[in-house]
């Protein structure tokens, strides 16, 4: 038996919603295209979609950064951001 309490040193449950954050977004933008292929509703649900995911993104920074876990949790929602943006950027561009 193991006594005591372990404590895991990396915040992968941050990275995990980092993730799950990207995810969510990425499935957002495409149904949105799917649904309005050439609707401007489809830029404005883009749009509101990445507002939304950045503003997550940024919740799980405030809430797990206190955690500790090294660099994971700042790469993964480093790679998350990075990722959303690029997603949006044809349909936000045109």
């Amino acid at each position: 038996m193991v006594a005591g309490t372990f404590k895991e040193s990396t915040d992968w449950q941050g990275a995990g919603w980092a993730f799950s954050v990207w995810a969510a977004h990425f499935s957002a933008l495409w149904g949105a295209s799917s649904a309005f292929p050439v609707d401007p509703a489809a830029r404005w649900i883009a749009l509101v979609a990445t507002v939304l995911a950045l503003a997550a993104l940024a919740l799980v920074w405030r809430r797990r950064r206190d955690i500790g876990g090294g660099f994971v949790l700042p790469l993964a929602l480093g790679l998350s951001a990075v990722a959303i943006l690029f997603g949006a950027l044809p349909a936000l561009v045109g």
